[in-house]
């Protein structure tokens, strides 16, 4: 992606990432094509489509099961980075050799998403989630794709 765009995508997934209901953590990602620099599809942290205000409709699941944060990362809303590369299959628009920018780490289920869908570098915005012990950098790193953080 041209440098210049940078910062102007990293403004707009924040904003993005207000769009999320979840009471615990408002996290944003966006899938850019780093030939013209647009956005392929986006996404926040939040349930499932049609689903209610919150993963479990009207509470948290999370909350309602105390999950504590960092684990069970498959228990609630539904993640940034999923549903920036769900949107994109939805609309058929191929992530092959996108580029995605995102307010946090991934987990590792997120990051083998973003591993399988053949997107080749992750922006992680300076100042998000860290993961609470996640290895989903790691796997990122050993699996061929480019990560940096940014602010």
């Amino acid at each position: 992606m041209n440098p210049k765009y940078i910062q102007t995508r990293v403004k707009q997934c924040k904003i993005l990432a207000e769009q999320s209901t979840c009471t615990r953590r408002k996290i944003g990602a966006m899938l850019i094509n780093p030939e013209s620099n647009s956005v392929l599809s986006d996404g926040y942290n939040g349930p499932p489509r049609g689903a209610g205000e919150l993963c479990g409709g009207n509470v948290c699941d999370r909350e309602e099961l105390g999950i504590t944060s960092g684990t069970g990362m498959e228990i609630g809303c539904h993640h940034a980075e999923m549903n920036a590369i769900l949107n994109s299959a939805r609309a058929g628009v191929s992530t092959l050799g996108a580029e995605l920018i995102i307010t946090a780490e991934p987990c590792t289920m997120c990051a083998k998403a973003i591993h399988h869908a053949g997107i080749r570098k992750v922006y992680i915005v300076k100042g998000g989630y860290t993961g609470a012990g996640s290895n989903g950098v790691g796997y990122l790193k050993s699996n061929g794709v480019w990560v940096t953080s940014f602010s």
